[in-house]
């Protein structure tokens, strides 16, 4: 009961973006934290030290409420 709306979601997107699969992986591995971290932060911290660190925060706030809302 509590799982319908993302079971939903997850049944609509296969049927609408079969296709995509790879984009859908590719978003995955680079919004991975790991990634994030020794990629992502380096590069953008060397360009643009303001956006590296905001990049860095979004990505620890974003896994800790990923981590709280799957509790």
């Amino acid at each position: 009961q509590e799982n319908t709306a993302g079971i939903q979601v997850t049944h609509w997107l296969q049927e609408h973006f079969q296709g995509s699969q790879d984009w859908f992986l590719f978003i995955s591995f680079a919004a991975d934290l790991r990634n994030t971290f020794f990629v992502l932060f380096p590069i953008w911290f060397h360009l643009c030290e303001p956006v590296g660190i905001r990049l860095i925060w979004v990505a620890v706030i974003g896994d800790w409420l990923n981590l709280v809302f799957k509790w």
